[in-house]
């Protein structure tokens, strides 16, 4: 790829033009602002700050995986180890209950149905799961599919407020560091809806570039969107009235980051009794479901006749 790029240098072609050659390596965000580098005369400047943004993209990527880890991990081994109870364990106790005749309660009964589904349709079941997941991914990569999700991921329980922060800090970060290169205000928005993250957001974020392109307040506009807080909003107007928006955007994204790191290092205290309490019901719901007919059966055992 490089010696590509070099060879269209040697041809005249524009280091901007060049990289753009290659989107799976340099996305459109990149290209952008190398050609502001290029028109202002200052590239090296612009270099410096994309490897300021690399960075900071990298370590909030790292903070909202981590965020999401920790769940996806308990949730998958509890998905795990049910599927095991209900394909292997649950058949051996209803062949025991079968032979002894015993009369079984209406949970057991439930139990022994799914037991008996999932094994003669886990076939079944495992096509409707990739279907299901097949025909997410095609919804989810629509225009209309990316808005929703990235609105509802925002909404999520828990983990929802780690990841509408890490999107405003990287649209402030973003914003903040095309301004400082000298992209105009428009432009500046356009580029950070591009490389948010997040769709909600990102059409939030070009109703910004509309509303200024009307002559509207850079603080009105971001007023009308929901994205920032009260104090935030202070914060831009403030800047706004002095002439450094940019600098604003900067500090508003910085104390995002800090947020999203507190709230990782407590996200194990915040969900894990959420997630003891789930794991707490199924387990219970399967004691009762497996044991009740074996205790029914040893209390007529010891009192026959009901005496």
């Amino acid at each position: 790829m490089l010696r590509a790029v070099q060879e269209d240098l040697d041809r005249g072609i524009l280091l901007s033009g060049a990289i753009a050659r290659h989107p799976n390596v340099f996305d459109e965000y990149y290209v952008n602002m190398i050609r502001v580098g290029e028109g202002s005369g200052r590239l090296d400047e612009s270099f410096r700050a994309l490897f300021k943004q690399i960075e900071f993209d990298r370590d909030l990527n790292k903070k909202v995986k981590s965020a999401v880890r920790y769940p996806t991990f308990v949730m998958t081994a509890l998905a795990i180890g049910m599927s095991v109870l209900m394909l292997f364990v649950i058949p051996v106790f209803a062949a025991t209950y079968k032979n002894l005749k015993a009369e079984l309660p209406m949970i057991t009964q439930v139990l022994i149905l799914i037991s008996q589904f999932m094994r003669n349709y886990w076939w079944l079941l495992a096509a409707m799961i990739g279907g299901a997941v097949f025909l997410f991914r095609k919804w989810a990569a629509t225009e209309r599919g990316q808005y929703l999700w990235g609105r509802t991921k925002t909404r999520l329980p828990v983990v929802g407020s780690i990841l509408k922060k890490a999107s405003v800090a990287r649209f402030c970060r973003n914003f903040a560091m095309a301004s400082r290169s000298g992209v105009p205000l428009v432009p500046s928005l356009e580029l950070a809806a591009r490389v948010v993250g997040n769709a909600f957001y990102a059409q939030r974020i070009l109703q910004m570039g509309r509303g200024v392109e009307r002559g509207e307040s850079f603080t009105r506009v971001a007023t009308t969107t929901g994205i920032f807080s009260s104090m935030e909003l202070q914060m831009i107007s403030v800047g706004e009235a002095t002439g450094e928006v940019a600098e604003m955007m900067e500090q508003i994204a910085l104390i995002h980051s800090e947020d999203v790191t507190y709230e990782v290092s407590k996200l194990a205290e915040t969900i894990e009794p959420l997630l003891l309490g789930i794991m707490g019901v199924m387990v219970g719901i399967l004691l009762l479901g497996v044991f009740t007919p074996l205790w029914n059966l040893g209390q007529a055992t010891l009192h026959p006749g009901g005496n």
